[in-house]
């Protein structure tokens, strides 16, 4: 038992009128079984040849309670059961009640589906089959829903990117994430809570280009806490919704992972189309986190092209207890690891994949702990 003590080191520091644990955790977990391989069983493929739906750029696959699948793909909110079938299209296109230009992220509540739409900003509150219950507008400007905490909405407004003077670029710009409570009737509460995150901008002829380096990542664990990590190092936080201070800090020793490209890097694809990879050298070290069961999943930029990708588990005292490696390295680019579509509920992932003929399908694996 001392030993085990030693090896989860937990410092705790007194700050102002609270006390935040800060846990620093070694490069090695505690599990003898660390390092192993998962295996990925292929239980469902969901594609555009059942008809009905067209799949062009799936994103933001989510699944409800009742086990349906949701899929964000442009102007459709795809709807599927639990076995794949394709049950409707919720995204009804317009300006009115209960229409949409764009989703940018939803959530499920009580028997219903949380919707919102940044650009013109609104929630829409719509029953499992697409009916609307009711919407709303936030009273100031809000850019993206996290959660469900209580009878309010948590939600996250950005600082505006201030760019330099011309010839500097490409620019590394600071931006500030601040956490907000919105209420049913559209008022807008400032929590106090603010992250940091840099975001970086290049001009080109007649255009300014912009991406991130770090981003704002919220994850809602057992109800009433956020997992938030938003630097490029190997930190997490604990977000405590109820009494809105930071419960506890936590990381582990780790090794960051050299970028293979290295450096800023613009090419141009299709007309006035660009991409504009990050001005860094390394990776940043946690890419994803998820939540399974009481345990916290990290996932990592360290990869190995046979393995998989390394998945960090921590327990919900911050200790880092396991580690695993997640076959994904041939079915996706460690470059797309923070951003493509992926999922993971229960024990089954839910990825995309695209096929040699540039087909995209919704795969579900089943997850062999």
């Amino acid at each position: 038992m001392r030993a085990a003590t030693v090896l989860f080191l937990v410092l705790s520091i007194v700050s102002g009128a609270f006390s935040q644990q800060v846990i620093k955790n070694p490069a090695k977990p505690m599990s003898k079984k660390a390092g192993r391989i998962l295996e990925l069983k292929e239980e469902m493929r969901i594609s555009d040849e059942q008809g009905g739906f067209y799949f062009k750029n799936p994103e933001n696959i989510k699944v409800s309670p009742d086990g349906s699948i949701f899929v964000v793909d442009g102007e459709q909110f795809l709807k599927f059961d639990s076995k794949g079938k394709f049950v409707k299209n919720l995204f009804k296109k317009g300006e009115g009640p209960g229409e949409f230009q764009s989703i940018e992220n939803y959530l499920f509540g009580d028997n219903e589906i949380i919707v919102h739409q940044a650009h013109p900003n609104k929630i829409v509150r719509m029953d499992s089959e697409g009916s609307l219950i009711r919407e709303f507008r936030p009273e100031k400007s809000v850019g993206r829903l996290i959660a469900l905490f209580n009878d309010k909405y948590i939600m996250a407004r950005s600082s505006f990117p201030v760019l330099k003077k011309e010839g500097t670029e490409p620019e590394t710009i600071d931006i500030d994430w601040s956490l907000l409570l919105v209420s049913e009737d559209g008022r807008v509460e400032e929590t106090g809570q603010i992250f940091p995150a840099k975001w970086f901008a290049k001009r080109l002829p007649k255009a300014i280009i912009a991406n991130n380096i770090t981003d704002l990542s919220c994850t809602l664990y057992e109800r009433k806490y956020l997992i938030i990590h938003h630097t490029q190092d190997y930190l997490l936080k604990m977000l405590d919704l109820e009494k809105n201070q930071i419960a506890r800090t936590f990381n582990r020793k780790y090794k960051s992972v050299k970028r293979r490209h290295g450096k800023e890097k613009i090419k141009e694809g299709k007309p006035n189309l660009y991409t504009f990879e990050p001005p860094v050298d390394y990776y940043n070290d946690i890419q994803r986190v998820f939540i399974h069961e009481d345990n916290i999943w990290v996932l990592t930029s360290t990869w190995d092209e046979k393995k998989g990708s390394l998945v960090d588990v921590f327990n919900r005292e911050g200790q880092y207890v396991d580690n695993f490696y997640l076959p994904l390295s041939k079915k996706i680019k460690q470059d797309d690891l923070m951003k493509h579509p992926l999922a993971i509920s229960g024990d089954s992932l839910f990825i995309v994949e695209i096929d040699e003929n540039e087909v995209p399908a919704v795969v579900k694996y089943k997850i062999i702990i």
